[in-house]
């Protein structure tokens, strides 16, 4: 245990000698390369929308039906003077063309009662019109009225008028000229003294060429003028008109709500992008595109544009439509012909923005995209994906930084210090432990101890220290000797070494020539 503090010292302190010169052999400085950012910016996008609903027991206002219109009007023969009759026609088209114009007539056949005379009258000849036009004409039911027509007047049950409208309509895709006809009757019937005309004064015709989808509609109106002399006086009957009632307020939600996707009427989407950073930017610019996809997933997708690809000016927001029972009406047709089920109705509106800017740290060219998904098989509008995105990016440079070189966890510097600091304290240590056991050991040995320690220090190249020496043997003769020096003299006179074994408080020194043994002991 005395002899361990000498020797821990010594370790540590030759630990400390080696850490203290390989800290001074290192540069107390190194130099590190790295991208640094110098500005860090953030692309954002959000999805909002707005629903209205349809009518419902459910959320309002209450649906009302609105009454049907009579399938015949009645007005007695005997009473009517004249009726003036318009046609109205209208082209609708579902995306501009050019030159509509159209030919147009009106004729009358007029039916006797039994007889299976005919007789066809020209109430408009043939006339070119351009673009939506009416045409008006009289029939006259007083005694000058001509001979086709006072037939209705003279009461004869059964007679009838059937009045046609005849259009021919050419119009100009761009693809080359398209023509279209049209024709809507109006049937007017003597039943006794009553006069009968048809109720349903409205015609719609669909068409389409090409990818152009169109409609023609036809509508005849008239004015029935009663005789002076009718007990009504010389009043003026028009159709009746069923004016549907007053619609409640639509009922309005938005992504908030929980919305059942067979209530929706309109929906409109706003998406609004910006993007900022925290340090300026100038001359920001983006080209932005947003398209729905329908998607019958591992079956069929298809790319229906909303916002063509559009180049803005700064931050932005966009409105645009979204039909969604029109989407529902193309699941259902393609499902009918190509008869492939769908799983899952997804509906994927999807923006691509590229963004560009200038910083006076760099220039920034990327591109963003966002996307939210909904299936409209179910029963309620849910999006697979959150309505707001952001995406980070930042501009970087490289730089040479001077850091401060470390060795063991430590400063070179500080390293440098603790290791010669710590040097000095062991050797203060060992210094002090080596005294310390010396001390320790020289105050525990005695008389003899101490004249043998100071006989192994003088005479140490002839005295050799064993643990064990030889047992006398038969015929061996014994010397024992007065002193240690006589014993020394003599082993350097025989040229024999001197052995020396210490046995508690004794000390016996020997020296060996052939069969005689001469001893010393020190006790």
């Amino acid at each position: 245990m005395k002899i361990a503090l000498p020797v821990i010292s010594l370790v540590l302190l030759i630990a400390s000698i080696f850490g203290a010169c390989k800290a001074y052999s290192l540069p107390t400085e190194t130099y590190v390369t790295g991208e640094v950012s110098v500005l860090d910016y953030r692309h954002q996008g959000e999805f909002d929308y707005l629903v209205s609903l349809k009518p419902s027991n459910l959320y309002g206002p209450v649906p009302q039906e609105t009454p049907p219109l009579p399938e015949v009007m009645k007005y007695p023969s005997d009473n009517i003077n004249r009726i003036n009759v318009a046609f109205n026609y209208r082209f609708i088209p579902d995306m501009p063309v050019a030159n509509v114009s159209a030919e147009a007539e009106i004729r009358a056949i007029v039916e006797g009662s039994g007889s299976g005379e005919r007789t066809e009258i020209v109430l408009v000849p043939k006339t070119r019109k351009t673009g939506d036009f009416s045409l008006t004409f009289p029939l006259d039911f007083s005694d000058n009225a001509t001979d086709g027509l006072i037939m209705l007047s003279d009461n004869v049950s059964g007679s009838r008028i059937v009045i046609t409208a005849y259009v021919y309509a050419t119009f100009d895709t761009g693809a080359g000229p398209v023509f279209e006809s049209f024709t809507q009757s109006l049937p007017l019937r003597a039943n006794g003294p009553l006069l009968e005309v048809d109720g349903e004064l409205h015609n719609t015709i669909a068409g389409n060429a090409g990818a152009l989808s169109y409609e023609q509609q036809g509508e005849f109106s008239y004015e029935v003028y009663f005789k002076a002399t009718s007990p009504f006086g010389p009043i003026i009957l028009t159709p009746p008109t069923m004016t549907p009632p007053e619609p409640g307020m639509p009922v309005s939600m938005t992504q908030n709500d929980i919305i059942l996707t067979r209530l929706i009427d309109t929906m409109s989407m706003d998406y609004a992008y910006h993007l900022e950073a925290n340090k300026p930017i100038n001359q920001l610019h983006e080209s932005v595109e947003i398209n729905a996809i329908l998607e019958n997933p591992g079956k069929w997708s298809k790319t229906i544009q909303l916002i063509p690809q559009t180049d803005n000016s700064g931050n932005f927001s966009a409105t645009f439509p979204l039909d969604l029972q029109e989407y529902i009406d193309f699941f259902n047709s393609t499902q009918s012909e190509t008869g492939v089920s769908a799983s899952a109705r997804n509906l994927t509106i999807r923006v691509k923005v590229h963004a560009s800017a200038i910083t006076d740290y760099g220039n920034i060219d990327e591109d963003f995209t966002q996307s939210i998904t909904a299936d409209l098989g179910g029963d309620t509008l849910t999006w697979s994906d959150n309505l707001t995105r952001s995406q980070s990016g930042s501009i970087k440079t490289t730089t040479v930084t001077p850091q401060t070189r470390k060795y063991l966890g430590l400063p070179v510097p500080r390293a440098r210090t603790l290791y010669v600091a710590a040097a000095c304290v062991f050797f203060v240590l060992l210094g002090f432990s080596l005294f310390w056991y010396f001390w320790y050991q020289r105050g525990r040995l005695t008389a003899n101890d101490l004249k043998a320690q100071q006989a192994q220090q003088r005479y140490k190249s002839i005295i050799v220290e064993v643990t064990e020496l030889p047992e006398v043997k038969p015929g061996e003769t014994v010397i024992l000797l007065n002193s240690l020096d006589d014993l020394i003299k003599t082993a350097e006179n025989l040229l024999k070494p001197l052995l020396h074994k210490a046995e508690g408080q004794q000390h016996i020194y020997c020296v060996f020539d052939g069969n005689t043994r001469y001893e010393y002991h020190l006790s």
